[in-house]
């Protein structure tokens, strides 16, 4: 109950968003949705519980994603917002099956969007060629994906992240070109993030002596270098050529 309260706090609250890059990257998908013209037919591939659906009322909207996936069994240090079983649920789904084979003819989408999903296929390059397949020429790619990540969602977690150069090679070799990219985060925040993660998962002790840390690196500014080391992810839009 006191939790609650003190989670409620302006204060708090806004340390709590500077932890997760949750809100950056809703802030990127519904510019990007936004700029979409109307009527225009999008995927959300690998759209899990279609969090991003309502910022597509002007789209129109078509759903894919395996749709197995029930709840994590498998704990994580500092927790897992998925990380109760069978908590997980999805929307309904209009194509369902693996995201690298979907049924569908070949350029048949104006755009298609996919969050967090990357780390989740085993089969990523794949993937990509196929939205180049489902997309019409001057189609947009709007993609987000972590660069480095704890374990979630098990047992469909293959990769811990993604560079920017992965993006660059990849999205180019399958017939797109990249018009944005950005990082998500960097080296300080990334180290931030974890302390933080282990205060609040471990004993009293803990949080006294990580607590010097912690405000260190979560005043330290990012840099060129610092971005460059390391980030928590990206954000990217690509067209097909």
């Amino acid at each position: 109950m006191i939790k609650d309260v003190i989670k409620k706090l302006p204060f708090i609250k806004k340390f709590m968003e500077r932890l997760n890059n949750v809100n950056e990257r809703r802030a990127f998908i519904k510019k990007q949705l936004s700029s979409l013209d109307k009527g225009k037919l999008i995927l959300d591939a690998g759209c899990g519980s279609q969090q991003f659906r309502k910022f597509c009322d002007h789209l129109n909207y078509k759903s894919q994603d395996f749709g197995q996936y029930k709840g994590d069994d498998k704990k994580v240090i500092g927790g897992d917002e998925y990380a109760v079983k069978d908590c997980y649920t999805y929307g309904e789904i209009d194509y369902l099956g693996d995201i690298w084979n979907i049924d569908e003819k070949d350029a048949t989408f104006d755009s298609i969007m996919c969050t967090e999903v990357f780390e989740h296929i085993p089969y990523p390059i794949e993937t990509v060629k196929e939205f180049s397949r489902l997309l019409k020429k001057d189609g947009k790619l709007i993609l987000t994906a972590p660069s480095n990540c704890l374990r979630h969602m098990d047992p469909y977690f293959f990769y811990s992240g993604f560079s920017d150069r992965w993006f660059e090679k990849i999205l180019d070799e399958a017939g797109f070109e990249i018009v944005f990219i950005e990082s998500v985060g960097d080296y300080y925040s990334w180290i931030w993030v974890e302390l933080v993660r282990t205060a609040v998962s471990h004993s009293i002790l803990a949080k006294i002596i990580l607590l010097p840390s912690i405000i260190y690196y979560m005043l330290k500014k990012k840099t060129e270098l610092s971005e460059s080391t390391l980030c928590m992810g990206y954000h990217v839009v690509a067209v097909k050529k």
